[in-house]
């Protein structure tokens, strides 16, 4: 009699469980029948995808616009005057996107900017850790679009123009990477040079 009465309190509670899931359950279904284009709880809108995309093209352009007057190789100058221009007229294309047009969003740093403070470098060392930063900065963005922001868009032509944007930031990955590997080789060459001359001028009389 004993058993038989636990039995019934516990299908009794497994019963109350599973109908609060049930409910649970329906709630959210309710919730996404009621407004199909409502983003999942956690997931960025669009209104925040165009936020992070004007940031970053923004923070892109300010910092080319810091470097590049400190800047000596001809390479490394074109990299930053590219980057400079490009993420500008990205910034005018998304800006119809944006509420306001955009004037409200706040500048913020590149995804994946790490590293030493541009504005303590100088010579050959700011050129490297600026090229290092976008080739880095650009895998992140990509990762971004690709992980992030291209699967939540909800707008259609939202969603067109960010894949238009990874095709963008694709060739400026290759271009900073064609750059990064040529000042490689370029201050590689000089070391070389500065070490054979070192050594002309031991051996000497």
């Amino acid at each position: 009699m004993e058993s038989m009465k636990k039995n019934d309190v516990w299908i009794s509670r497994a019963r109350g469980i599973a109908l609060a899931v049930f409910t649970l359950t329906m709630g959210v279904a309710g919730r996404v029948l009621a407004d199909p284009t409502a983003p999942v709880p956690g997931q960025i809108d669009d209104a925040g995808i165009v936020s992070r995309v004007l940031a970053m093209n923004r923070a892109e352009e300010q910092t080319a616009g810091s470097v590049k007057g400190r800047l000596v190789s001809v390479a490394v100058w074109q990299l930053a005057d590219r980057m400079q221009a490009d993420h500008a007229d990205l910034d005018r294309e998304f800006q119809p996107f944006a509420a306001g047009g955009g004037e409200s969003i706040e500048d913020g740093a590149p995804e994946g900017q790490q590293g030493a403070d541009l504005s303590t470098l100088s010579g050959d060392e700011l050129e490297k850790a600026y090229v290092d930063r976008e080739v880095d900065s650009h895998r992140a963005m990509l990762a971004s679009l690709d992980r992030e922001l291209i699967p939540n868009a909800r707008s259609a032509a939202l969603r067109e123009r960010l894949v238009d944007l990874r095709t963008d930031l694709a060739a400026q990955l290759q271009y900073a990477q064609n750059v990064q590997h040529a000042e490689w080789f370029r201050q590689s060459a000089e070391e070389q040079r500065a070490e054979i001359s070192k050594e002309i001028s031991n051996s000497g009389p």
